[in-house]
């Protein structure tokens, strides 16, 4: 779903199927244009925590507010509130000014929380939360005290404690701020010639794109790592990205391995996919089928208890 006012890069993984979002021929167009699913998935319903009486549950105030990086710009807030602990992960996705010190259990409580006391603060201004803004400005406003590890965890939350639109955009930002971070515009329209200006990174080089995708990408928390399926494809195709730019360049790649078993097997599959050319389907490789079972048996026992956790 496209927002109103906001632009795209245009960066798309194969989903575990082994087909693409949009139809394209191989697995380098894949990643090229690939890491954007990550414009903001469509939002029309929201829950939150309510005592008997019908108030919002307190949050809890054991959190920082991070200092403006820059790209809190390309998150805008309404008037008295603050994207900053979004923003941050742009430039260091392993910050932790929301979740720092509570366990995944509390991490999930305290975002519950945290989101309802915006949206009632929202209420009480007579202008209640709206999924669908201009510039997804309400998005920002509800989230904004969440940091990367506390989005994920909404995201991969099986407890019902959020929506389905509540962890769509969770996804959304979580996304944009890896598009930001890979020099690949994501935010309002009317901003892009501001990021372009700001940003040294050129969009249109593979090898460098690539880099950066898969350096921030082993800086986020173990969490996500180990609960995100979306981590893991990400992973594998901004190395996938990167080498296959290296190799174009005439330059011998980097060793940019994650450590992951999982994310080698499925760089395995990108690269046994490409030279077998179209007509090939990715799903049906070992390698592949390999790369998930891999992912689905590391997964923490709490959050292995439904075979859709993540699709």
């Amino acid at each position: 779903m496209n927002i109103e006012g906001v632009s795209h890069s245009t960066i798309r993984t194969v989903n575990r199927t082994g087909s693409a979002k949009d139809s394209v021929p191989t697995i380098h167009a894949h990643a090229i244009q690939s890491y954007q699913d990550l414009g903001p998935a469509g939002a029309s319903e929201v829950t939150g925590t309510y005592d008997p009486f019908g108030k919002v549950s307190p949050t809890a105030a054991s959190h920082t507010v991070s200092a403006p990086n820059g790209y809190d710009t390309y998150m805008p807030v309404r008037p008295g509130y603050s994207s900053t602990n979004i923003a941050i992960a742009v430039t260091d996705p392993s910050a932790e000014p929301f979740s720092s010190g509570k366990t995944k259990s509390e991490v999930v409580d305290a975002a519950r929380n945290a989101i309802d006391a915006r949206r009632a603060k929202m209420a009480e201004s007579g202008e209640p939360f709206r999924p669908k803004t201009n510039e997804a400005t309400d998005w920002y406003s509800a989230f904004g005290d969440l940091d990367r590890r506390a989005l994920n965890a909404v995201r991969t939350d099986e407890t019902g404690f959020f929506s389905k639109a509540e962890k769509e955009i969770a996804q959304s930002i979580m996304a944009q701020q890896q598009s930001l971070a890979m020099g690949l515009y994501n935010g309002p329209t009317r901003l892009a010639g501001t990021f372009a200006e700001m940003e040294d990174i050129d969009p249109s080089d593979h090898m460098v794109v690539g880099k950066a995708g898969a350096l921030w990408l082993d800086q986020v928390s173990l969490e996500e790592k180990t609960t995100s399926s979306e981590w893991m494809e990400q992973r594998a195709a901004a190395q996938y990205l990167y080498e296959n730019g290296a190799e174009q360049a005439g330059i011998k790649s980097e060793d940019l391995s994650s450590g992951f078993k999982f994310v080698d097997m499925l760089l395995q599959a990108y690269k046994e996919l490409e030279q077998l050319g179209e007509g090939n389907e990715l799903n049906y490789l070992p390698a592949y089928q390999q790369a998930w079972q891999m992912f689905v048996d590391q997964v923490p026992a709490e959050q292995s208890t439904s075979t859709t956790l993540f699709f």
